[in-house]
C-alpha cells in the first residue's frame, strides 16, 4: 500500500498485519491498527465465507457478501485478499503472505492453524520478529479449549448472563454478542505491548489471548463479592445495590428516560426537581437503606411524574438539580447526537456495493497520531491480486496460474 504524506504520524504506519481472524474480536483489534495507519490484509475464502458476512442488518435489498453493515463497521481502512486454506496451495500462500508481515492475528479454535501448518513456530522459524496472537474464546489450553462459539455463548460461560435479568425469571442475556465488545480492548492492549517489546528489542512473540479472560474484567464488583464477602451477586433487572430509584421511565412523548440517586445529596436534588412532594418526606424515605425497600412506591411515583414532561425535559431538570438522568437514544438519536458531531465520530465512506455508509471512529483522539479511516470495508477477496502481486512479489504469470488453481477462491 503506498505511503502518503499524511500517515507518516500514525502510530502504526509501515505496520503491515495478516488478519485470519472472523466476526468480531479479531477483527475490531485489527480495525484499531488499520485506523492508525497499519497495512492489514484480512485473509478470507468464498469457499466458507466470514460468518460476519452473513450478518445484519444487510444495506443491500438481498443478502450479499458484500451488503453487511455489521461487517462493514469492523472493516474500515483494511485489504482483503482471498486465500482458501482448505486447497492444497492455500497454506503456502498464506505463509508467503505472512513472510512479508510483522502481525499475524487469528480467532479459530486451537488446532485448526496447526492442522495447515500455520503455528507460531512454523511462520516464525526463519525469522525472530513476527508477532502473533490467537483469540479463540478459551485460550490455546485447559479443558475448555476446544469448544466453540460466539460472543453469544461466551457472555454465559463467562458470567454475565447471571447477572442479566429480573430477580424472580431466568437469565436472560444481554441480546448482542456482549463480551465481542469487551475483549477486544484488552487483547488490542496486549498487541501493543508485544510491538513496544518488539521495538525495543527486535524480537517478537507469541500472545494467547482468552476471550473470556479478557471479558471477566468487566465482572470486578460481582467477582470481588464473592472472593472478599462470601455473597454471590443475584439479577436486579434495572436496579441498582447502591441506588434508588435506578430505572427507566416513561415521558408524555413515548421516550424514555433513566433516573438514579445514589447519594443523600443526589435524593435531596430529586426531591427539588419533583417540586418535594409529600411522598418524599415519609418515614420510610429519610435514609437510603430505607429507600432501597422502597423502589417499588418510588417507581410508581417517578413514571407518574414522568408523565407530565417529555424525556429532554425530565432529563434537564433532573441534571439541573445534580441528579444524574438521560434519555434512552435511538441509534437515529445517535446520528443526530451533537456531542457526537462535534467529535465528528462518525465517518461516512463510500462502499461500491452498499453506497455512502457511516463507519464508527476510534473512541479517544490522539494528539500526535491521529487516526483515519482509510476507505470503506472491502469487498470479499477485492484485493487479491494487488497485495499478491505487489506485497507477495508474484509475477502476472505465477498469479494468473495460482488463481486459475483455484487458491484465491
Amino acid at each position: 500500500m503506498p505511503k502518503r504524506k499524511k500517515d507518516l504520524k500514525k502510530p502504526f504506519s509501515g505496520l503491515r498485519v495478516a488478519d485470519f481472524s472472523w466476526v468480531g474480536v479479531g477483527p475490531t483489534v485489527g480495525k484499531y491498527l488499520a485506523d492508525f495507519g497499519a497495512d492489514v490484509i484480512r485473509i478470507e475464502s468464498g469457499q466458507r465465507p466470514e460468518t460476519l458476512r452473513f450478518a445484519g442488518p444487510m444495506a443491500t435489498p438481498e443478502p450479499d457478501l458484500d451488503g453487511s453493515g455489521y461487517y462493514a463497521n469492523f472493516n474500515s481502512s483494511k485489504r482483503c485478499a482471498s486465500i482458501d486454506l482448505h486447497h492444497p496451495d492455500g497454506p503456502e500462500m498464506a505463509r508467503r503472505l505472512v513472510g512479508k508481515s510483522d502481525v499475524v492475528l487469528e480467532s479459530f479454535a486451537p488446532g485448526a492453524m496447526e492442522r495447515r501448518g500455520l503455528t507460531y513456530e512454523v511462520l516464525a522459524e526463519n525469522r525472530d520478529d513476527l508477532v502473533m496472537m490467537s483469540l479463540p474464546l478459551f485460550g490455546q489450553t485447559g479443558p475448555w479449549a476446544p469448544w466453540r462459539g460466539y460472543g453469544h455463548t461466551l457472555q454465559a460461560a463467562a458470567g454475565f448472563n447471571h447477572l442479566t435479568g429480573w430477580p424472580d425469571e431466568p437469565p436472560i442475556g444481554t441480546g448482542i454478542a456482549y463480551t465481542d465488545f469487551l475483549a477486544p480492548h484488552f487483547a488490542t492492549f496486549a498487541l501493543v505491548a508485544a510491538l513496544d517489546y518488539r521495538r525495543r528489542t527486535g524480537k517478537g512473540q507469541y500472545i494467547d489471548f482468552s476471550q473470556q479472560e479478557g471479558s471477566i474484567h468487566a465482572l470486578g464488583p460481582a467477582l470481588l463479592e464473592w472472593t472478599a464477602n462470601g455473597r454471590e451477586m443475584e439479577r436486579l433487572g434495572n436496579r441498582d445495590p447502591e441506588a434508588a430509584p435506578h430505572g427507566y421511565y416513561k415521558c408524555k412523548d413515548g421516550k424514555w428516560v433513566v433516573v438514579a440517586c445514589f447519594t443523600e445529596k443526589q435524593w435531596e436534588g430529586f426531591r427539588a426537581a419533583l417540586g418535594r412532594p409529600d411522598w418524599c418526606d415519609l418515614e420510610r424515605m429519610r435514609r437510603k437503606w430505607q429507600r432501597m425497600n422502597e423502589q417499588k412506591e418510588i417507581d410508581w411515583h417517578v413514571s407518574a411524574w414522568c408523565q407530565e414532561f417529555t424525556a429532554g425535559q425530565v432529563m434537564k431538570r433532573m441534571q439541573e438539580f445534580g441528579v444524574p438522568s438521560g434519555v434512552v437514544k435511538t441509534a437515529e438519536d445517535m446520528h443526530r447526537d451533537p456531542q457526537m458531531k462535534h467529535r465528528k465520530h462518525y465517518v461516512t465512506l463510500e462502499h461500491p456495493v452498499m453506497g455512502a455508509r457511516t463507519y464508527d471512529s476510534p473512541a479517544f483522539k490522539l494528539s500526535k497520531t491521529p487516526h483515519e479511516l482509510t476507505g470503506p470495508a472491502p469487498l470479499l477477496g477485492q484485493h487479491t491480486e494487488e497485495v499478491f502481486r505487489e506485497v507477495v512479489g508474484m509475477s502476472a504469470e505465477e498469479f494468473a496460474a495460482a488463481s486459475a488453481g483455484g487458491v484465491f477462491k
